[in-house]
Order: C-alpha cells, then sequence, then structure tokens
C-alpha cells in the first residue's frame, strides 16, 4: 500500500471514534480560555495514541503539547476548540437555542480533525517515517489571543511547517488571507448621581460609550473598504434612575494589514477619547488580543490542493443534502440553497482575500502555515450562528473533518519524505514579506 492508502484506510477504520470526540465537544460547548474538558478530551484521545502529551503550557491551563516520534523533519498541526457564547442549539435544523454556549464555528470538528491528522501520521513514524509530530492545543481563538500568547511563550518554534484547516462551506486548498485584527476593550468612568433629582452633579460613562460608537458609525466612511469594525456592551449601568458612573465596550477592528489595523486602532480610540471630553468621563483600554494578516506560501497551497485531489472531495448522502437544505430554509437568506460541496477550488499562486481573522496568521509569521477548508455544512451558511451549530456535529461534518484528516496527514507524509519540496516551502517563507 501507499502512504496515502495507509492514511486512507487508517482514518476511515477510526472515523467513528474521531467523530465521536468532535460530538463530546460539540455537547461540552466551552468558552475561550474556559476549555478545560475540552482540552482534555483531545489531550486523552493523543494519549491513548501514544502520544506524550504535555498538558498547560505556561500561562495558558487550557493549552497542551503533543509529541510523537523522533525523526528529522518536524510536521506541526494545530487543534481550536472554544465555542461562542449564546449559540448553543437543540437537535433540530432551525433554530431553537438554550442560551448557553455553542460551536457555532466549527472548532470541535477543527480539535478532532487536526488531532486525527497527526495520529494518522504517527501510524507511519512507526513504520519509518522521518518525522516528529507535534499537535499543539490552541485555546481561545475567538478572543485573537491563544496562539499569540504562545507564540510569545515560546513555543511553535519547534516545528518546520504547521499544517491547520478550519470547517467551512466548501473545500479550499488555503490561498486565503487573513485580515489583521484586534480585539480590546474601554471601559469609561463617569460620576454617579440621581438621574432626575440631581441630574447636573452626574457624568455619564454610558454617555460616552454611546457617543463612541456613534463616533465609530460616521468613521467607517472614512477607512479603507478592508477595514471592520465591530462591538458590543459588555456594560451599560445598573439602574436607569442612577447615571452610570461605569460603562464598557468590546470592540475588534480589523485591516487587511497589521500597519493598517493599528492605525485604525488609533483612530477609534480618538474617537473614545473625543467622547469623554464631551462628557467630562474617562476612559480605560485594555488590548485583549491582536493578530497579524497571514503569511501565505503557495507552496503549501500547490500541495495541499494535490493531495485534496488526489483523495478526492466527499460525497454526500441525500439525507445529509436534505438535512443541510431544511438548516438553509430555516436560516431565510436570499440565495441560500444548503448545497453540500463535493468540489476543490483550485489554486492558481494568488491572494484570495477573507474578512475573517484568526490567530493562525500569528504563527505564520515564524514558521510556514498552510490553512486550508473542507465542506462540513451547507453553502452559504452564515459562520457564528446557530445554523452551523445545529450542522457541526453531523454526519456531513464528521466527512469533512475526516477529509481534512486525511489531506492533512498526507501533506505531512510528503514533506516528510520529499526534501526539495520542503526546501522550497521554506525558501518561499524566507522571502516572503
Amino acid at each position: 500500500m501507499t502512504q496515502q492508502q495507509k492514511i486512507e484506510t487508517w482514518l476511515e477504520a477510526h472515523a467513528a471514534e474521531f467523530a465521536a470526540c468532535a460530538d463530546r465537544i460539540h455537547d461540552m460547548a466551552e468558552l475561550s480560555g474556559e476549555e478545560h474538558r475540552s482540552a482534555a478530551e483531545l489531550a486523552d484521545l493523543l494519549e491513548r495514541h501514544g502520544f506524550t502529551v504535555e498538558r498547560g503550557l505556561k500561562t495558558q491551563p487550557t493549552a497542551f503539547r503533543a509529541v510523537y516520534g523522533n525523526g528529522p523533519v518536524r510536521i506541526g498541526y494545530m487543534c481550536e476548540y472554544d465555542a461562542l457564547a449564546s449559540l448553543q442549539q437543540d437537535d433540530v435544523p432551525y433554530q431553537q437555542g438554550n442560551g448557553g454556549p455553542g460551536h457555532g464555528c466549527g472548532h470541535n470538528l477543527l480539535g478532532a480533525g487536526s488531532a486525527a491528522a497527526g495520529i494518522a501520521l504517527a501510524q507511519l513514524v512507526d513504520e519509518g517515517l522521518p518525522a516528529t509530530v507535534v499537535v499543539y492545543g490552541t485555546p481561545a481563538e475567538e478572543t485573537l489571543a491563544g496562539k499569540t500568547i504562545m507564540i510569545e511563550n515560546g513555543y511553535f518554534r519547534d516545528v518546520d511547517v504547521c499544517l491547520a484547516w478550519h470547517p467551512l462551506d466548501h473545500n479550499d486548498p488555503g490561498e486565503v488571507k487573513f485580515k489583521a485584527a484586534e480585539a480590546l476593550t474601554m471601559t469609561f468612568h463617569g460620576r454617579a448621581a440621581h438621574a432626575c433629582n440631581c441630574p447636573e452633579n452626574g457624568r455619564s460613562a454610558l454617555d460616552a460609550a454611546e457617543l463612541t460608537n456613534i463616533g465609530v458609525n460616521y468613521l467607517r466612511e472614512h477607512v479603507d473598504k478592508d477595514c471592520y469594525m465591530h462591538y458590543c456592551y459588555t456594560n451599560g449601568g445598573d439602574r436607569p434612575n442612577i447615571v452610570p458612573e461605569y460603562a464598557q465596550l468590546w470592540y475588534m477592528v480589523r485591516a487587511y494589514t497589521f500597519a493598517q489595523m493599528k492605525e485604525l486602532e488609533t483612530r477609534v480610540k480618538h474617537v473614545a477619547e473625543g467622547a469623554c471630553m464631551m462628557t467630562d468621563t474617562t476612559v480605560e483600554f485594555k488590548i485583549l488580543g491582536e493578530n497579524h494578516d497571514s503569511k501565505l506560501n503557495f507552496t503549501l497551497a500547490s500541495l495541499a490542493h494535490d493531495c485534496m485531489e488526489a483523495i478526492g472531495a466527499p460525497k454526500f448522502t441525500e439525507e445529509e443534502k436534505a438535512y443541510a437544505r431544511e438548516v438553509a430554509k430555516a436560516i431565510n437568506l436570499p440565495g441560500v440553497v444548503g448545497e453540500l460541496d463535493e468540489s476543490i477550488l483550485p489554486v492558481d499562486g494568488t491572494v484570495k482575500k477573507d474578512n475573517g481573522s484568526s490567530d493562525v496568521a500569528d504563527v505564520s509569521q515564524i514558521v510556514p502555515v498552510v490553512n486550508i477548508n473542507t465542506a462540513c455544512y451547507g453553502r452559504k451558511t452564515p459562520n457564528h450562528t446557530w445554523a452551523v451549530t445545529v450542522q457541526a456535529d453531523k454526519p456531513a461534518a464528521h466527512r469533512g473533518m475526516i477529509f481534512a484528516a486525511k489531506t492533512l496527514a498526507l501533506m505531512g507524509a510528503r514533506l516528510a519524505t520529499e526534501p526539495d519540496l520542503l526546501a522550497a516551502v521554506r525558501a518561499e517563507f524566507e522571502k516572503a514579506e
């Protein structure tokens, strides 16, 4: 049997095990930084398959590092497993939530699929593949902080490449560039007063927060089209008859490059400071996390495409397609038909922009990285919504996850046995900006 045949045969034989792992994490649905059971689930899985696992990495109790083998080529994989607030759903193809956290970005699949790829590659190490397999458990991707902190703590420098994936609605070999992004809080301080007996004594922190958002919304007209600003209120006062002395906003800003993002951050902060001047209040800024834009590696993307084509995109059953259509019908967005994608996008050596951001991009600054996507739910399903949650534990999602695992494992095998290919990956990384 060829390496590809061995990888595919082994993963098909163990597909149920990895699907069950993904579904357990789906049910745990732990928020960023709180993924204790989810991290343990993956660490236990890797240990059962012979990996040596270090649990808790310096300042991050829900991070881990799992190692197998001692070969000269070091292949890295990254697991994510954090969920999102308020997206837990009942097991129905329409919106019926219960208010708890839910996997509306498919990280339950991402974590189990990356672990599966590493474990599959480890089977070839037992047969003499000259590789060391390193699987990183990376928490808190949704807050833009997890991998960035890991880098600051010295991790990811022990691999030659890092192979990543993300569940999505199509099969993409990874020529997609993430935006740079930053998450920050703005905490406003004013002075409390009775809202009708002596309002002149009050200085409303809530007014400052609202004026900040108004100003930022006017700012949208005067920034580059690749710039985005999102926010929510985390505190807006306690009672309407008290002038709020405390208010807080949680902001995310994004731009095409890191330099543009930092400029946008400055402009947003200036708006908040101006709002404080208008309201005689003060503001404190706290950076929760920030990410660079991606450093793409087209050699790795081309390899991913070759491996995806060699394996072949999964074919979905009529029952799986019908469920995706039911979800699409419930979303009720124009043009959404919910088909499950069975094609593979081509590669052409050009950058494809993505409006999203990920701390995977920070890893790409220190080691060659590719981030592929595989179809795990219906086309045009909006990420970070209930519609992903209700599809992320279904058979179609499991098929997409195993396809990703096969692709990433085969890529690792080829990189370990084709020194010219690995050299080309490294050469491109060294030349890229």
